[in-house]
């Protein structure tokens, strides 16, 4: 109830800004509880409302690794180009067998 109120007295950038840490949040949590395939659905979704977010982006491709899915290397290779931590970027490639 917080947050809607919140929202709703929020400009629209700043209602979109909470609502991208909130689903930054909720796959954080996912991966942290191991559930994989739940953070990778949720992820995916909420790619298509922010579909340049790298946090997003990595953690999608992390959650895509985890639940056993393949992930081509040109999308890995993107995420390290599009600004991710680059030890990040090589675990995410060695997981994936394409160091």
């Amino acid at each position: 109830m917080i947050i809607r109120a919140t929202l709703r007295n929020a400009r629209p950038d700043e209602a979109l800004e909470a609502e991208l840490e909130l689903a930054i949040g909720l796959v954080w949590g996912h991966l942290q509880a191991r559930q994989f395939d739940q953070a990778y659905q949720l992820a995916k979704g909420c790619l298509l409302l922010w579909p340049k977010q790298r946090h997003l982006n990595a953690m999608a491709a992390y959650a895509q690794l985890e639940a056993g899915f393949e992930i081509p290397a040109p999308a890995l290779k993107a995420l390290h180009a599009d600004g991710a931590d680059a030890g990040w970027s090589a675990i995410m490639l060695r997981r994936a067998g394409n160091a």
